[in-house]
């Protein structure tokens, strides 16, 4: 690995926010002495190139050129709405008699995207905080989901008729995973090209959150119908939320630019190990 490697980053910002995994290894890689620039384009004299744009959906013909022959990892994932991975949606017509949750088809509630239909002023921010406050006492009357919430209910019969028509929303079998003392339980699986980690958080909430998560425990099995996904969505780099159940594996989130909510990843030796996967690009 020569000492003058450039790794150039695409990202929305030129500086990159702390709490992305992705901050983390930039300053693990340059602890190795690779070099590593972040902007909106490409380095013309970039050794390989990561597409870090945390947006569901990507317009091909927005994006940044990679100098020629050079390698743009996770170049190629271009859309993770939920109607695009999601394994668990179902519909008014089908036979699901369950538990059912309902989601925004964008990631992360949509949160990137509304805000930059907020800084462009083209909703009302008045309107969107009366609806928001509205969403917290009854989500079904504002027509709007709680903010940071994924409504749980016991069937089908419980979604709204307009939730059905909202493109925005999808429905999906809630399938969580329960424990013998009562947790609910959420997997992940974090890689970097041919490095990984899985763990599975353990919650009293049903969607488990940090807040209640009463524990976590770490394991290296991966669901081999994780991996075709994986290969099949063309990740690089990434993380996927799952659930197991009878030995199969259910894919509920695919992200791109992973974050962690502590402050410091880059002294996880995890995250350390993480970071050699660049090598098997360079």
């Amino acid at each position: 690995m020569r000492s003058d490697t450039l790794i150039s980053i695409s990202n929305l910002t030129p500086q990159m926010p702390e709490h992305y995994m992705l901050s983390a290894l930039m300053r693990l890689w340059r602890e190795k002495g690779l070099q590593v620039e972040c902007n909106d384009i490409y380095s013309e004299h970039a050794d390989v190139c990561i597409l870090h744009h945390d947006k569901t959906r990507l317009n091909p013909s927005e994006l940044a050129n990679a100098p020629e022959g050079v390698a743009v990892l996770n170049g190629n994932v271009l859309d993770i709405s939920k109607t695009h991975i999601s394994v668990l949606q179902t519909t008014e017509a089908d036979d699901w008699n369950g538990p059912v949750i309902v989601k925004t088809d964008l990631n992360h509630f949509g949160c990137p995207e509304d805000g930059e239909v907020e800084r462009a002023g083209l909703i009302s921010s008045f309107c969107t905080k009366v609806r928001s406050r509205l969403s917290h006492r009854s989500w079904k009357l504002a027509r709007q989901l709680p903010p940071g919430l994924y409504p749980v209910l016991e069937g089908k019969d419980d979604v709204p008729g307009w939730v059905w028509k909202d493109e925005r929303l999808i429905v999906e079998r809630f399938l969580p995973e329960r424990t013998e003392d009562g947790l609910y339980g959420v997997r992940g699986w974090i890689f970097f090209g041919d490095r990984e980690y899985a763990y599975r958080n353990l919650a009293t909430d049903p969607l488990v959150k940090v807040a209640t998560t009463e524990r976590h425990e770490f394991f290296s099995d991966i669901p081999e119908n994780l991996r075709a996904l994986r290969d099949e969505m063309k990740f690089d780099y990434g993380k996927f939320d799952y659930v197991e159940h009878d030995g199969k594996a259910f894919l509920l989130d695919a992200n791109k630019t992973p974050s962690f909510g502590h402050s410091d990843p880059a002294e996880s030796p995890r995250v350390r190990m993480l970071s050699e996967g660049i090598e098997a690009y360079l």
